[in-house]
């Protein structure tokens, strides 16, 4: 079993560094998260093998920061589509509030939330939620 590393504040579930080499090969419902930043959760059986090898090193493959996640920074090292993290997954941001200061009435938050639909829908992906009193962005893409 690979030993558990130090993920700089990320949290893996499962725990990759306490399953098998049979487990990691099928792991369901995968989630990477950071705690008030957001969380990724891949669905369906995931390989994950590769990953746990890769311990503290788990950011050149995902990375969560304050409104985005990346996964497959490096386009050269992203697998083709439902191999690997390259598949669907619900993303949820935490955080996600507008940036100028103002009224944050219905009629603001509305716009926001119409603001916030589109620029998921540009990306390829669904919205899902967006809590504007929280912040919190959820949605759902195909694969990355």
């Amino acid at each position: 079993k690979p030993t558990l590393p130090d993920l700089g504040g990320v949290e893996v579930l499962p725990d990759l560094w306490a399953m098998t080499e049979a487990e990691l090969s099928r792991v369901r419902e995968l989630s990477i998260s950071r705690k008030g930043v957001g969380m990724v959760t891949f669905h369906g059986c995931t390989d994950c093998r590769a990953l746990a090898a890769l311990g503290s090193r788990l950011s050149e493959i995902v990375s969560l920061g304050p409104g985005e996640v990346v996964v497959y920074p490096d386009q050269a090292k992203k697998p083709p589509v439902g191999v690997g993290l390259n598949k669907p997954a619900t993303i949820a941001l935490y955080g996600c509030v507008p940036r100028a200061k103002g009224s944050w009435d219905a009629k603001a938050q509305e716009k926001y939330r119409t603001k916030v639909k589109q620029m998921t829908e540009a990306k390829g992906a669904e919205l899902l939620d967006y809590d504007c009193e929280q912040g919190v962005w959820q949605f759902r893409v195909p694969h990355f």
